[in-house]
């Protein structure tokens, strides 16, 4: 009756095993090359990604937690800047805006969909509010419409944490095109396997 077979929660050696040899011809070539810092791969992938997201930039840092630092920073959030987020985020998010300066403020989501509530965001806005940052998940965008009219209304940034959302998309656009910066993940647990920040001009 009973059976030892164990499923795993998630299996990346099934994953790389079915891209396993492009992979390792691309692995050589980087090898050959030895550009093992930005290169040609790089630049390839930061600009077909700015075209697949519908930007007119990419720029491919470190990581995820370093993109939405860098995209924070970039708007201007510095020591003592409020940057609203929800509560229903990973920590690297709050992370990501006290390594920029800024006190992370947690706002409730709406039940339905689990993210990031404008109706409270509104409500925690004060005159130290710089930024807001929708984290977009499940498949879904984050209210980024009714989120920039507040932005507007205030004078605020809205820096898209797009790192669980790659190819998701409302009738606004694709995540990450949707505010004002975005920041976003590649790491292999992530729904696409490497930090990029797609920004608008």
């Amino acid at each position: 009756m009973g059976s030892d077979v164990t499923v795993p929660f998630l299996d990346l050696a099934a994953q790389s095993a079915e891209i396993a040899d492009e992979v390792l011809s691309g692995w050589r070539d980087q090898l050959d090359g030895a550009q093992f810092v930005g290169g040609p791969q790089v630049a390839g992938f930061e600009e077909e990604y700015a075209r697949y997201v519908g930007v007119e930039h990419c720029v491919g840092v470190g990581n995820g937690t370093d993109a939405v630092e860098l995209a924070l920073r970039a708007v201007g959030v510095g020591p003592g800047d409020e940057v609203i987020l929800p509560a229903n985020t990973f920590v690297a998010t709050a992370e990501a805006v006290s390594r920029a300066g800024g006190v992370p403020v947690l706002v409730d989501c709406d039940p339905q969909h689990l993210l990031i509530d404008p109706d409270q965001v509104a409500s925690a806005v004060t005159p130290r509010t710089r930024a807001v940052v929708p984290v977009h998940l499940y498949g879904q965008t984050a209210p980024v419409e009714a989120l920039r009219s507040i932005a507007e209304a205030h004078g605020l940034a809205v820096v898209e944490d797009a790192a669980q959302s790659q190819g998701a998309s409302s009738s606004a656009g694709r995540a990450g095109a949707l505010g004002t910066v975005a920041a976003t993940s590649f790491y292999p647990g992530k729904n696409l396997g490497a930090g990029a920040t797609p920004a608008r001009s």
